[in-house]
């Protein structure tokens, strides 16, 4: 059996949360082979701690990826601060053809677009992927589960970070179907009540449901009136009215979008003097604008993520 069909066998799919099949990424041809460890999102500690206790196996991992996609090249790419797991790594025998690179605190560097370009100087095409330009990126996690999937190993098990309104925040081994309540019992109990349980980090999170899935990354536990918890129920009807009477047309929402500084084009509708007008804003006759010069020569980020 190749190494492609044991992955798909294990059951790996995305560990970073997306959840796509990882054999489906391993059945293509890439140059490079991506691997995601920059965890941007507030309070999660699950992918930096994996690095530094099984960094044998993120390269074990990444090796099986190349070997299967043909890539000449591997990147581990994570932030400069994770000082323990860039040890760890640094230190992995057999790291021939894989180079560690080191990111800076930003937010979303978890983005696989923004990544790339970050990584590799190349850019996704709009509405592409980074397939289609011959890079196949993989969360740090997916490639532990698939080291492990050629040792016949399923994955049942997942390790998640518990935080927020919990008495002793962690990151714990559950099984894949374990109960959330059992996970918060764990942690030592909620200190919050009423509260919200997400699925993922406070940024792109959702309300969890009762079990723990192959792409919970973690469990973030909140008061049922944070203004996060506020904001995430809140009705997007309301947010589109809000932003038609507050909007005056600076698009500086356009030129600090993520997406725009790597070259797509952006499109909205805005309200002006009570009537919609669709605006699309596109790439100077240059080709550049001066926020996403800065962007590709690495001195300008989107909006810091805070430390915790």
């Amino acid at each position: 059996m190749n190494i492609v069909d044991q992955v798909r066998r294990a059951g790996v799919v995305g560990a970073g949360g997306a959840g796509f099949p990882a054999w489906k990424k391993m059945s293509a041809r890439a140059e490079f082979v991506v691997a995601n460890g920059s965890e941007c999102e507030p309070l999660i500690r699950v992918d930096q701690q994996l690095m530094t206790v099984f960094a044998g196996e993120v390269v074990e991992g990444m090796k099986l990826v190349m070997q299967a996609t043909g890539a000449r090249k591997g990147v581990i790419a994570l932030k400069e601060k994770y000082h323990k797991a860039v040890i760890a790594l640094q230190g992995c025998p057999g790291r021939d053809g894989i180079e560690i690179h080191r990111l800076e605190n930003y937010y979303p560097a978890g983005d696989e677009q923004a990544l790339v370009c970050d990584v590799l100087g190349r850019v996704v095409p709009e509405g592409g992927i980074p397939l289609d330009i011959g890079v196949v990126v993989q969360n740090v996690g997916t490639l532990i589960n698939i080291a492990r999937s050629v040792r016949g190993e399923a994955v049942t098990h997942r390790w998640l970070t518990v935080a927020g309104a919990v008495r002793k925040p962690a990151t714990l081994l559950a099984p894949v179907g374990a109960s959330v309540a059992d996970l918060l019992a764990a942690a030592g109990g909620v200190t919050a009540t009423p509260y919200v349980v997400l699925d993922g980090g406070p940024m792109m999170g959702a309300e969890a449901g009762g079990a723990v899935k192959k792409t919970t990354t973690s469990l973030i536990v909140l008061p049922a009136d944070h203004k996060v918890i506020r904001y995430k129920r809140k009705p997007l009807e309301l947010d589109v009215k809000s932003a038609r009477s507050a909007c005056e047309g600076c698009r500086f929402c356009t030129d600090m979008c993520p997406r725009f500084l790597l070259g797509h084009r952006r499109s909205r509708n805005v309200s002006i003097g009570g009537r919609r007008s669709p605006i699309s804003f596109r790439a100077s006759s240059s080709g550049d604008t001066m926020w996403r010069r800065r962007w590709r020569r690495g001195r300008w980020r989107s909006a810091p993520s805070q430390s915790f």
